[in-house]
């Protein structure tokens, strides 16, 4: 019968196996475009937003 302590160690190696898959996914050479793209995001920016008009549409 399973008790708690392999549930828990059971829980661990599935939560490292999906973190390893994150990683995995993340680093892909197919993902580098969409990471470069977000990473300019803020420093595309083309409009000049007062602090006034940041405030308006903040609400």
């Amino acid at each position: 019968m399973m008790d708690v302590s392999f549930l828990l160690s059971l829980w661990t190696v599935i939560a490292f196996a999906i973190f390893v898959g994150i990683v995995i996914w993340a680093w892909s050479g197919s993902r580098k475009n969409d990471f470069e793209k977000a990473a300019r995001m803020a420093l595309d920016d083309e409009q000049d937003v007062s602090d006034e008009a940041k405030r308006k549409s903040a609400l």
